[in-house]
């Protein structure tokens, strides 16, 4: 997995802004057991961290509104991305 590959699933604005595990299926990760998942969480993660110190990516934290209320990272593209 590389970066190019990380931006061109992020979205543009803040408003569209994808969690690590939309971000996996929008890249067609193999997420269909956990042991999957985490392995691909943590290779989204390494690459979106890198990206974040960059400046090309940024993330808020979010609240989900229906079911399970549990707090997730939203992540978006930046102006030097685009």
């Amino acid at each position: 997995m590389n970066h190019e590959e990380v931006l061109a699933v992020l979205p543009d604005s803040k408003e569209d802004a994808k969690s690590i595990k939309e971000i996996a299926q929008a890249m067609g990760l193999e997420i269909s057991s956990y042991v999957d998942w985490v392995r691909a969480e943590r290779r989204l993660v390494r690459a979106l961290s890198a990206l974040i110190k960059w400046g090309w990516v940024a993330y808020d934290e979010r609240q989900k509104k229906e079911g399970h209320k549990f707090w997730y990272n939203a992540y978006w593209k930046t102006e030097l991305a685009k």
